[in-house]
């Protein structure tokens, strides 16, 4: 009984994380292994108030994009000419526990810091809205055997990660241990910006980094890791 109603806290059964609509948009992160700070907008929507009602807080969403990448020394000088620059190294470890709805991962830096990560995307290829919410940690290692015991894990994906920023678009170039090499797309949307606009942001930066559409994945990595997806 305790681990139902804890998983339900944390996974957005009592309020916590509640559901919004498509049209939701908020925070942007905006640092690459640091807690991410946050500037509040709203994307213009057809489907009412941006808030969740209970808590009167927004649900920061991006914009993302999922590909395999074949040559990824090709795809880094694409993201490095675009970006002006040679991208930031991150290492990242993510344990995900089972969650009712959405997904629900602790995400270590490997240097002391941490983010406890909910996030709700549909597992669509081509440009898709995420949404989530993040909250930093000083102890992930704690952290993560409080929720194993809640939740019991789901599985683990380890990966270096070289960050790139271009415009308002996180570019992720991920060694991902056992998958290979990917590439991710963040667009974070501008406040008069659409959902549609943030779209098309992310699929213009697609076709100048050379992503074809028959690389883009579904899902996420836990998910291509539980399906047996084996590295190339």
């Amino acid at each position: 009984m305790w681990r139902s109603r804890i998983s339900a806290l944390l996974c957005g059964q009592f309020g916590g994380f509640s559901r919004l609509p498509l049209g939701v948009v908020s925070c942007s992160q905006t640092a690459a292994g640091a807690p991410p700070r946050r500037e509040c907008f709203a994307v213009k929507s057809s489907t009412g108030s941006l808030r969740n009602t209970e808590n009167s807080r927004v649900m920061p969403s991006n914009v993302e994009i999922k590909a395999k990448v074949s040559d990824p020394a090709r795809f880094a000088e694409k993201a490095a000419q675009l970006s002006q620059s040679e991208g930031t190294i991150i290492r990242q470890h993510d344990t995900f526990f089972n969650c009712s709805q959405g997904r629900l991962k602790l995400r270590d830096f490997m240097n002391g810091s941490g983010q406890l990560i909910f996030y709700e995307r549909p597992d669509t290829d081509g440009p898709k809205l995420s949404r989530y919410s993040i909250s930093p940690t000083n102890d992930p290692s704690s952290l993560r055997a409080v929720l194993s015991d809640a939740l019991e894990v789901k599985g683990e994906v380890r990966k270096e990660r070289r960050l790139f920023l271009i415009g308002q678009t996180r570019v992720h170039l991920d060694a991902v241990e056992g998958l290979g090499n990917y590439m991710e797309l963040e667009v974070v949307m501008r406040p008069e910006q659409t959902v549609e606009e943030g779209q098309q942001v992310a699929e213009d930066l697609m076709e100048k980094l050379g992503v074809s559409k028959e690389s883009l994945v579904t899902g996420a990595y836990m998910d291509l890791l539980l399906k047996g997806h084996k590295e190339i």
